[in-house]
Parts: structure tokens; sequence; C-alpha cells
């Protein structure tokens, strides 16, 4: 019985995850590449890529409720005051508020931010 709750637990969380990776690709993939790589020309990119953004958001917020609590009070309405990245501000502008998405996606999206980025 108890490794069957354990899996239904683990399940959810990959479950979870997927959904938010899928959500990533609808919603924030269109600007927000998952991360550089050697031939990526970082003057054409739109946005910062997610590597960095998840490295910056965890640097003061660790935990995973309070990496996503930041993630949905940002871009409900992105401010200078509240960004944790003044280099991405200076480079690419405040991005736009994000309104056609729902809390729990992106909750979901900063739950796979959080478990695949350091």
């Amino acid at each position: 019985m108890v490794l069957i709750i354990l899996f239904l637990i683990l399940f959810s969380f990959s479950s979870a995850e997927e959904y938010g990776y899928q959500v990533y690709k609808q919603y924030c993939a269109s600007c927000h590449i998952e991360k550089t790589k050697e031939t990526t020309d970082n003057l054409s990119l739109k946005a910062p890529p997610v590597n960095v953004l998840v490295r910056q958001i965890k640097y003061y917020y660790r935990t995973r409720d309070k990496f996503t609590e930041y993630l949905i009070d940002y871009l409900r309405e992105p401010t200078s005051e509240k960004s944790i990245c003044k280099p991405c501000i200076f480079r690419w502008g405040i991005m736009p508020p994000v309104k056609d998405i729902t809390d729990e996606e992106i909750q979901s999206v900063g739950l796979w931010m959080f478990k695949n980025f350091r």
C-alpha cells in the first residue's frame, strides 16, 4: 500500500513537470529559450533564457513554493521593482503582463523550471 502511494506521488510530480514543460512551450518558448548553447546568437535573443532566470530567482527564492509565488506575482504584474534581474531589464526591458495563463499553469511552469535548472 505504501509503495502504491509513493508511486502515485512520484507520478503526479512527473506529470506536473511534463505539463509545466508543455505550458512553457505554449506560452513562454517564443521569447525565452531554455538555455544558450555555444552556437546561440546571443544578440538575437528576445528575452533572457530560462536557465538564467532560474539562477537569478533561486538566488532570492530558494524553496519551490517561494519560487512559484514570486513567478506568479511577477508574471501577473511585472515591474522593475519586483525584478531580480536588473541587467535583464536593461537589455530587454520589462516584459508585458501575462494574462492568458492561469496561476495553476504558471505554478506548473515554475515546478518544471525549479526542478530542471540550477
